[in-house]
């Protein structure tokens, strides 16, 4: 990520993962050590960072993509297994859900298919 990044430009989330995927230590980081460290890679002078980071590590804990272990968090080790989906693909993923349309009755393809399995065409 380039410096100068303000809170506006990136989410508190992004920010906190990729602090961790560059501080890089397998016990992992305290709350604190996160901030300070998110403070000078990213040049944030906002007051709430301190408040916004730790939600942002409490929701990574309960969504699965960090461990928290005797105060100190770290990647969890299926979320390193994961791709990381861009926002973009997001939203792809989410319009091709709206888009898809099931019908209760079976496709006429389907109902060929069945009439030609039971030997009547």
């Amino acid at each position: 990520m380039a410096k100068g990044n303000s809170l506006s430009n990136i989410n508190t989330g992004e920010m906190v993962l990729t602090a961790i995927k560059k501080l890089m230590k397998n016990t992992g980081w305290t709350a604190r050590t996160i901030i300070k460290f998110i403070r000078m890679e990213f040049q944030v002078s906002d007051p709430k960072i301190s408040r916004k980071v730790s939600r942002a590590l409490k929701r990574g804990v309960r969504l699965g993509l960090l461990q928290l272990e005797q105060g100190r968090y770290r990647l969890n080790e299926m979320s390193r297994l994961a791709k990381s989906v861009t926002p973009r693909q997001q939203r792809q993923r989410r319009l091709q859900r709206a888009l898809r349309v099931r019908s209760r009755t079976p496709s006429a393809s389907s109902r060929l298919e069945n009439f030609r399995i039971r030997g009547r065409f």
